[in-house]
């Protein structure tokens, strides 16, 4: 088995640079976190979408891994505020 090495150089603040981009991440999730006590009990998906600032696509990746919804009606889809939170806690590790 053959060992190939290359050399790779860092800028001197790029640590800096990761902090900073880590620290917006972790302010960004937060924040979500945060703006879910702004929700009634039981939001429905425009509800969240406004509060969280958040579009239709990214809603619909959160039900598809896993964020549980209650339908209300045919066209009333909910999700506990609870459920919410414990989700982004879980998948976002807020």
């Amino acid at each position: 088995m053959s060992q190939i090495n290359v050399p790779i150089q860092l800028p001197d603040n790029f640590a800096d640079q990761v902090a900073a981009v880590v620290i917006q991440q972790i302010e960004k999730r937060l924040d979500f976190l945060l703006k879910t006590t702004e929700l009634g009990p039981y939001p429905n998906k425009t509800e969240i979408k406004k509060v969280l600032g958040i579009g239709d696509e990214k809603l619909s990746g959160w039900i598809a891994n896993g964020l549980k919804i209650q339908p209300w009606s045919e066209k009333d889809i909910r999700v506990e505020r609870g459920e919410l939170q414990r989700f982004l806690k879980e998948n976002f590790e807020i």
